[in-house]
């Protein structure tokens, strides 16, 4: 019966990895997405942290850093504990836009942990501004999937681990 139920959940998981990565194709998105994903990658998240520090000082970066720490700690574990191929490697005819990731498991998306974790920290020590927050976040990891690089269920559970790693820092820190 389990086995029935993740054989159902990897079924849904390509159903809509197909839509979003080759159903929704457009011009415009295929320049978008890749701004999104990169919002989330080391120098944007850097970048952040600092603007954070220079313009909402009501955010200390320890919080930032902390959660972006967890959230990194959390998902990269889990990735090489999973081991799920990529959907660009496992799956035919993916749409595929930026450097591909061959050797780094798909399962969480770090990625999208990571944005969340920044939005989530933001979002409890600065409420007000969740709304534009969930939306980026939804878009990057909306992204990753665009991009080829990963299965909606990956965002989802990066999206979780996002939060948790936010909740976990605002605690600590």
């Amino acid at each position: 019966m389990i086995k029935s139920f993740l054989q159902m959940l990897a079924r849904v998981d390509t159903f809509f990895f197909n839509f979003f990565n080759q159903s929704v194709k457009c011009h415009f998105l295929d320049i978008i997405m890749p701004l999104f994903t990169h919002l989330a990658g080391l120098v944007s998240v850097v970048g952040i942290c600092l603007f954070l520090l220079l313009f909402l000082p009501s955010i200390p970066g320890t919080n930032v850093l902390g959660a972006v720490f967890f959230a990194q700690l959390a998902a990269q574990s889990i990735k090489f504990i999973i081991k799920r191929v990529r959907p660009h490697i496992k799956l035919p005819n993916v749409n595929i836009y930026t450097k591909l990731m061959q050797y780094d498991p798909s399962f969480p998306s770090a990625h999208t942990a990571t944005i969340t974790a920044v939005g989530g920290v933001i979002a409890i020590l600065q409420p007000g501004y969740e709304n534009i927050i969930a939306g980026i976040c939804t878009m990057v990891g909306i992204s990753r999937i665009y991009l080829g690089q990963h299965y909606p269920g990956d965002v989802l559970a990066g999206a979780v681990i996002g939060i948790g790693a936010a909740w976990l820092s605002c605690q600590i820190f």
